[in-house]
């Protein structure tokens, strides 16, 4: 078996098992998944705070709660699953899906800054930068 057919398979059955995980114990309400380890030392949110909540929120279909959990992470999903989706098609076909946009090295940089900024802005306890914060509108 090709190594990236090897890969394609791993990765597919991992997402398939946290994607079942974060289905039926949503990380909203289950005490068992991790905290964030930045948070805990520092009492501030990392640019990553709130990710598993809004995983959670998509896979129930409450795009909004995802967006007040991380809208970064929400804003990032159509890129990863774009670049999963043309790895793949490059392993199975002759036809290549060119990813020039990854590459670039102002994209990256773009990025770079992005998450930083979106790291900084959420800890700012003013409005509006405050509803940055992981679920900070959001009520259950």
């Amino acid at each position: 078996m090709k190594r990236s057919y090897l890969q394609i398979l791993i990765v597919g059955i991992a997402v398939i098992l946290f994607s079942l995980l974060y289905f039926y114990y949503p990380a909203t309400h289950a005490a068992f998944y991790p905290k964030c380890i930045f948070l805990q030392i520092t009492g501030w949110y990392c640019p990553g705070c709130g990710s598993q909540r809004a995983a959670s929120s998509i896979l129930h279909g409450n795009l909004g709660a995802a967006f007040q959990y991380n809208i970064l992470f929400v804003l990032a999903l159509p890129f990863v699953l774009f670049s999963a989706f043309a790895f793949t098609w490059n392993a199975f076909s002759k036809k290549k899906i060119r990813q020039q946009l990854f590459y670039s090295p102002l994209f990256v940089k773009t990025i770079l800054i992005v998450v930083l900024l979106f790291g900084i802005l959420r800890n700012i306890p003013n409005r509006p930068f405050n509803l940055l914060a992981p679920g900070s509108l959001v009520t259950s």
